[in-house]
């Protein structure tokens, strides 16, 4: 496993531009910002990286994994790079209150913003820097899209704002209703008229894995000033659960109970290696991410 860096600036960024020149570092240009990408174990990853932090420019990593790694794991996280549609409704982003039961929701401590006739004054509530828990959302009703997705030549999506649900196609759905794996449903998927669309289903995963996540794996924890719920970002590349809590599971698909995002409030979705054959033997893998889990 190798862990790459997509650094990503302003193309007005002279001073930046001459450096990578400087050094013989390819980028490209495109449509005004100018991307390039460097590997961590590269001999000048460091002044690189210690240069563009200087420069106000920071990185975005992510796990290059070897075909070994990912075929010889025993449970793999899942996620779709591509997310095309939004949930409804939008507005505030009021689809968690439509589709979720809020009743232990906690939205932590943003800035309160209260119309006052044609002008909205916002102040803050809290002492504490703005923080957004969004703990405590419980699906009770299908979610609602614009339009059902162009699925094209892929089968798994993702909405923005939800990390995870995977929402499939018909292809897909056939696929896994002829297979022998379990621990999922599918629910519907409607419109904004409450018809169901008939492209589209959510795979509905209702086993949460117990909390197992390996200290090592954690590069910072977001703990909410209201309620105390404490969220995590992992190191990249760095999946570790300790194995005794995948005991006994006799599902394929799971979510993990630790939640992950500073803004957002995600399970991972966990599948096994049994699950991971289905999808890549059936050639319904593209745009999919799989990451290994390291059991210990």
């Amino acid at each position: 496993m190798k862990v790459r860096h997509r650094f990503a600036f302003n193309t007005s960024k002279t001073k930046i531009i001459s450096f990578l020149d400087k050094h013989g570092i390819k980028y490209e240009e495109m449509q005004g910002v100018t991307v390039f990408y460097v590997y961590e174990d590269e001999d000048d990853f460091v002044m690189i990286k210690e240069f563009m932090t200087s420069n106000e420019a920071v990185s975005i990593s992510n796990a290059i994994y070897t075909k070994n790694e990912i075929e010889t794991a025993d449970w793999l996280t899942v996620r779709s790079s591509w997310s095309s549609l939004y949930p409804q409704p939008e507005e505030d982003m009021n689809y968690r209150f439509a589709t979720y039961d809020a009743t232990n929701y906690c939205e932590g401590n943003p800035n309160i913003s209260i119309p006052q006739g044609d002008k909205i004054t916002t102040y803050r509530k809290y002492a504490t820097p703005t923080y957004y828990c969004r703990k405590g959302l419980v699906q009770k009703e299908s979610f609602v899209l614009k339009k059902e997705p162009n699925w094209g030549s892929r089968n798994f999506t993702m909405l923005h704002w939800v990390g995870d649900e995977l929402f499939i196609s018909p292809k897909t759905a056939e696929v896994l209703t002829k297979s022998d794996l379990s621990g999922f449903e599918y629910y519907d998927v409607k419109n904004k008229s409450k018809k169901t669309f008939n492209n589209v289903k959510q795979i509905l995963i209702g086993n949460y894995v117990d909390k197992g996540l390996c200290a090592d794996a954690i590069e910072r924890t977001h703990k909410c000033p209201v309620c105390g719920f404490t969220k995590f970002h992992l190191k990249t590349g760095i999946y570790r659960f300790h194995k005794e809590v995948f005991e006994g599971i006799k599902n394929d698909i799971v979510k993990t109970t630790d939640k992950f995002g500073e803004i957002h409030c995600d399970s991972l979705i966990l599948i096994t290696h049994k699950f991971y054959r289905t999808i890549v033997d059936s050639k319904l893998d593209r745009g999919l991410i799989f990451e290994p889990i390291k059991l210990v």
